[in-house]
């Protein structure tokens, strides 16, 4: 069994430089948020048009495709499904909503990444890809 160790992420360990690059990454998410709320209508349709990229291009990597016109109308909900690739593209856009929508509900219990997570001395910034890479 794998044994999954954050331990190095505590203070100190790390190159100074990844330290100041993940604190200007917060920095830019806080001012991410406050510019899309000054930004509303802007940053929703970016997301949307975003949203329809995203489903196209990771459809499209496994070969299920359909017009640009159908892919909007479906990601969107318009239309129902006409075929099987438009169903795997509506299961998709399915998938994405519930990730995208739902995040807050969804927990993640990786043996020790819990103890990381709450252990304040650790960069979450950091904690969240060494999670996903971890091997």
């Amino acid at each position: 069994m794998r044994k999954f160790d954050y331990s190095f992420l505590i203070n100190g360990l790390l190159p100074a430089n990844l330290v100041n690059l993940t604190a200007n990454i917060s920095a830019l998410k806080t001012m991410a948020g406050v510019r899309k709320d000054e930004y509303k209508q802007i940053f929703t349709e970016l997301e949307a048009v975003a949203k329809i990229q995203s489903i196209k291009s990771s459809n499209a990597i496994e070969g299920i495709v359909t017009s640009d016109e159908r892919i909007a109308a479906i990601v969107n909900q318009n239309s129902a499904p006409l075929n099987h690739n438009e169903a795997e593209i509506a299961g998709y856009r399915d998938a994405l909503n519930e990730i995208h929508l739902g995040f807050k509900h969804i927990d993640f219990r990786e043996r020790a990444y819990m103890d990381a997570r709450s252990d304040a001395n650790v960069n979450q910034l950091l904690l969240i890809p060494c999670v996903i890479l971890a091997d």
